[in-house]
């Protein structure tokens, strides 16, 4: 290739870019013939690249100013590189998968396009920047592109489906299952160009979307039926995309029209805001034609009703009473939101084997809507089943006498789930539900076995009272059971507490005001912590660092920081909070909307509470830096997180200073920073003194891979003179980036 006459001996330095520009543009010009979609942008692009190209080859350089032009030429060659790896993704047929995200492109479009005139601008080249780069082809374009996607939408979904062909060979039922998946991804095509087309149907789909997360039904894998009940059907399944074991809720609806949607879209949305240790969570929903369902947490042992039954576990009276705690605490947290469950049974409180015995959680609350318009759109044959899996053995006096539910009825149910837990009895098995009616409105009960210990039976008949006001609150049992628990259980003399003693009388409040029950909530009290909280203003960033916290603690900081006042950047530094705490915030995190920022500089986390944090961040959207510098973190810990970075595309910053990471760590991690992560900008290795010379080559390749990194400190490692003075060499080239390998501080 001939380079330009005009070039002088004092540019020469110049010369040596130009081969690797002409070399970008030829190949993007080539490729841009050969894609597969977006194909008037991809030519739009190589076309503009050509302008530009044409006029350097003909020598036209200002070599005025040397030193500037270099670096003008550097990052036209950057340019034209990321422009090559972009428009190359469209020539692979896979490319098909991904035209679902097809939004993602128009923004890297525009990127490139606008980097492309400003390297013109930079250069002083003699074009009309404005004629060339007009935004209004732009818009032609991308028109032009989704108008064939459109015309093409049953072909790239029969594609996207056969890519899917070995998952269907799992399937039984495959005929249908390849039907289900055509029509799904035909569905998120069709959504994804109204989307792109800007009109109002994309506004609605994108205020639906802030909602909660909408996962595409060819996003998810049944694998077995687990459970049958009112208004779904229960699945183990796994949440393809995100590699994560699930509970799929299939509920029995095929259609929604536009005035029960939004009510059943908001029933869903409290769902998912909702996130406690022992109220199951929702990971998102699929809501599409024929296709409803809700992804929630998997639970393996399946039910209390069906452990109780199997008659294979809990076998002590100490797991009896830790059940009984966990379940008033779900029900009290979902009291304290103003949420009434009304239809809490055994088959709703989910288990899990824990290392401490048992985890136990709370579903299928706050779903009126939802079972409403199910038990509209079921058979008769369905609604039989329903009505034989119904909750009458649950239901208050004050409910079968037509009374409006409240929180005193769904601590009656409590109870009868409480003498399930005690007996393992179905209650009222066998009697016929005219009778269950009588004697439940003239006051009879279940008989209590003389073999319950006399606390746990107290707790079972004040739960169940005739008179709603005379039951306790879900925050007296709390308090009552944790009183019985920190006593020998067996002890037949512990004295009797008055539950209803311990409770305002609020006489069948419906709905609380949320703000009462503050100390309600809690297993543990602080006062000082929540003075402290109550002084900030909901929606800010709140600094509770230097406070003693300990694990005890984290549940006030759920509550009353991440769920009530909605924080957006929350330090916790400086305290004494360990893997236990990390997974209580992890909990807590994984589908909070509010959280931006969250800094736990030391603490005691360690590589167990990295995996925790790490697991609800591979799901989470929102949180955008992540403080664990001085925290014990290993190696060990360091592979957790690349596993999620693989995964999170919002995390911006990662701050892992002063921890135990090693060579080792940091290859893994600037590995998949470089070739797996598109979002991370900022990371902090510094202080870490098991880092050494070796991992420079590894960390110089991630800051050339990386299209997003734009900081490193690697300062106090262990890297000698000679390397810090290598590592700054070779990424010389990136004038705009950030490496500290020696922290100068101030005097």
């Amino acid at each position: 290739m001939s380079l330009p006459k005009s070039i002088t001996k004092q540019s020469m330095e110049l010369v040596k870019v130009l081969p690797s520009i002409f070399k970008a543009a030829k190949t993007i010009y080539d490729i841009s013939k050969q894609v597969k979609a977006n194909k008037n942008q991809c030519k739009r692009l190589s076309e503009r690249v050509q302008c530009v190209v044409a006029i350097l080859k003909d020598g036209s350089l200002d070599d005025s100013n040397i030193a500037s032009m270099e670096i003008a030429l550097r990052n036209l060659e950057e340019t034209l590189q990321e422009s090559v790896n972009f428009v190359q993704e469209f020539t692979d047929s896979s490319i098909i998968s991904r035209i679902l995200h097809n939004s993602d492109h128009q923004d890297k479009f525009e990127e490139l396009t606008t980097r492309l005139s400003y390297n013109a601008i930079d250069l002083h080249l003699a074009l009309n920047i404005n004629s060339i780069f007009d935004q209004q082809q732009d818009v032609f374009d991308r028109q032009a592109d989704l108008a064939e996607i459109s015309s093409k939408i049953d072909e790239l979904a029969l594609e996207m489906v056969k890519q899917q062909e070995v998952t269907l060979k799992q399937n039984k039922n495959i005929k249908d299952e390849f039907k289900k998946r055509f029509d799904s991804f035909k569905y998120n095509l069709r959504q994804d160009v109204l989307k792109a087309q800007k009109g109002i149907e994309a506004k609605i789909i994108e205020e639906e979307s802030k909602l909660f997360l909408h996962i595409p039904y060819h996003d998810l894998l049944f694998e077995e039926q687990i459970g049958q009940g009112g208004f779904a059907d229960v699945y183990k399944g796994q949440w393809l995309s995100q590699h994560h074991q699930v509970g799929i809720k299939t509920i029995r609806i095929t259609y929604l029209t536009d005035n029960i949607k939004q009510s059943v879209l908001n029933e869903i949305a409290t769902m998912y805001k909702i996130r406690y240790n022992h109220v199951l969570g929702v990971f998102g929903a699929c809501i599409e034609p024929n296709n409803y369902a809700l992804v929630v947490e998997y639970m393996s042992l399946g039910s209390l009703f069906d452990v109780l039954q199997k008659n294979e576990h809990i076998n002590s009276w100490e797991d009896r009473w830790s059940i009984a705690l966990q379940m008033a605490k779900g029900v009290n947290y979902l009291h304290s939101m103003s949420i009434l469950h009304c239809d809490i049974k055994s088959l709703n409180f989910l288990m899990e084997k824990a290392i401490d015995g048992y985890l136990v959680k709370i579903s299928d609350f706050g779903l009126a809507k939802i079972r409403q318009e199910t038990s509209r759109q079921t058979s008769e044959q369905a609604q039989q089943l329903v009505e034989s899996r119904g909750t009458l053995q649950w239901k208050a006096p004050e409910l079968l006498k037509f009374g409006k539910p409240s929180q005193a009825s769904d601590i009656y149910s409590l109870g009868i789930v409480l003498w399930e837990l005690a007996t393992r009895c179905i209650p009222y098995d066998g009697v016929d539900e005219a009778v269950i009616c009588q004697g439940v409105k003239a006051g009879e009960r279940l008989e209590i076995p003389q073999d319950v210990p006399s606390s746990f039976a107290s707790i079972i008949s004040q739960a169940w009272s005739q008179e709603p006001n005379k039951r306790p609150t879900a925050s007296a049992l709390i308090q009552v059971i944790k009183t019985f628990i920190s006593n020998t259980v067996e002890k037949s003399n512990i004295p009797k507490i008055s539950l209803a003693q311990a409770q305002p009388n609020d006489k069948n409040v419906i709905k609380p005001e949320v703000t009462l029950v503050a100390n309600e909530l809690y297993t543990s009290h602080n006062p000082k912590l929540e003075a402290l909280i109550s002084q900030f203003q909901s929606c800010s960033s709140m600094n509770l660092s230097k406070q003693h916290l300990t694990d005890s603690d984290m549940d006030i900081v759920i509550q009353q920081v991440i769920v009530n006042k909605q924080c957006t950047n929350l330090w916790l530094e400086c305290n004494k909070i360990t893997s236990k705490g990390a997974s209580i915030l992890a909990n807590a995190l994984h589908n909070n909307t509010t959280l931006c920022e969250l800094w736990l500089y030391g603490n005691q986390i360690s590589d167990t509470g990295v995996n925790y944090l790490a697991t609800a961040l591979t799901i989470n959207t929102t949180l955008k830096k992540l403080g664990l510098a001085f925290n014990n973190i290993t190696n060990a810990g360091v592979s957790h997180l690349v596993e999620m970075l693989k995964k999170n595309h919002t995390l911006i910053m990662l701050g892992l200073a002063m921890n135990k990471i090693g060579n080792q760590g940091v290859q893994a991690l600037a590995n998949t920073i470089a070739h797996q992560n598109t979002s991370l900008e900022i990371l902090t290795l510094d202080r870490n003194e098991f880092i050494s010379d070796s991992s420079i080559d590894v960390l110089v390749n991630m800051i050339k891979q990386s299209q997003t990194m734009k900081e490193l400190w690697i300062n106090d490692c262990n890297l000698s003179e000679k390397g810090k003075k290598k590592f700054r060499e070779k990424i010389a080239f990136k004038k705009d980036f950030k490496l500290v390998t020696t922290y100068e501080r101030s005097s």
